[in-house]
């Protein structure tokens, strides 16, 4: 038996480190030139009908090892789209913290993980990518503007930069008037870093408390706004205020210390928009093998005895 179970042990240490070799050859990969977000709106233009799928994630903190062997299997994913559904991915947003603490060397991974997605990235700025004066200029010059809207097809899209928390009075005029805006299109999506309200009650950021939160709210319910996705926490939730659908997507690399069972597991999101219709998926991904034994399988244990026990 003893035999059998070192066997069985190297094959898993073997497995492991196999898993880990991407991640090692991301770091030794060449930067290529990046892109900003209006040069990836641009390549939206010649998009045409109504009908399309577009991807999202958050959180992916580039630069750090945990994070970034989760992203390059959700890229692989991604890039795997078109080949069954008839229905086209356009474009994948991500609603922010693209880097692990916005060093230079993380924007540079970041870079080369976005280059190698087939389909245009548009990127909302996070807290952790604005976190100083040059953290700011490094997103500037990777991805330009952090707050904008853009148009694709028969839906509008608005991206919100509320990486200091609160949205000020002069950032919710904005967003009224880009919604105003938006009544030609059948569709409206919002994008922002940090959600409007908590997905879940313990958490230390309470924005629901703030009066911004309440007028963002009613603003969307007012001009009918189809989804607001945020990412910030390192869940998936899901939840609908006046009629709008609110979800939290922060599963696109960085570790979540929830549980799998409470949505604390690695995922993006598809939505599809099918005319005057709108549906999404979460698409899960199981982490490496070398990540998932040294952290999600240690996490998900202490959950289950936690629930017997305490």
């Amino acid at each position: 038996m003893g035999k059998y179970l070192k066997i069985i042990l190297i094959v898993i240490v073997f497995l492991a480190v196999i898993s880990f070799l991407p991640v090692a050859g991301l770091y030794l990969s060449r930067e290529p030139a990046p892109y900003t977000n209006a040069k990836a709106i641009e390549m939206l233009k010649p998009n045409n009908g109504e009908d399309f799928r577009f991807a999202v994630i958050s959180d992916n903190h580039a630069g750090l090892a945990f994070c970034d062997g989760v992203i390059l299997k959700i890229v692989r994913r991604i890039n795997r789209a078109n080949r069954f559904d008839k229905v086209p991915l356009d474009f994948v947003v991500s609603a922010g913290d693209i880097t692990f603490r916005g060093s230079p060397w993380q924007f540079k991974i970041f870079n080369i993980l976005r280059s190698r997605i087939k389909f245009p990235v548009i990127c909302t700025a996070g807290n952790h990518d604005d976190d100083t004066k040059s953290t700011k200029s490094l997103f500037k010059q990777y991805c330009g503007q952090n707050e904008f809207s853009f148009v694709n097809r028969n839906s509008y899209f608005i991206i919100v930069d509320n990486t200091i928390n609160d949205l000020t009075n002069r950032q919710l005029n904005w967003l009224e008037a880009e919604l105003a805006k938006s009544a030609p299109y059948k569709h409206r999506f919002i994008i922002m870093h940090k959600p409007p309200v908590s997905p879940y009650q313990n958490s230390w950021y309470r924005p629901e408390l703030s009066s911004w939160s309440d007028r963002f709210l009613k603003l969307s319910q007012k001009y009918k706004v189809d989804i607001v996705f945020s990412g910030h926490e390192h869940i998936f939730h899901r939840s609908s205020y006046g009629g709008v659908r609110y979800i939290t997507t922060g599963g696109a690399g960085m570790l979540s210390d929830l549980p799998t069972s409470g949505g604390g597991y690695n995922h993006f999101v598809v939505v599809r928009v099918l005319g005057d219709y709108v549906d999404y998926e979460v698409r899960k991904i199981f982490p490496p093998l070398w990540e998932y034994l040294t952290y999600y399988l240690w996490k998900d244990i202490f959950y289950a005895l936690k629930d017997v026990f305490i």
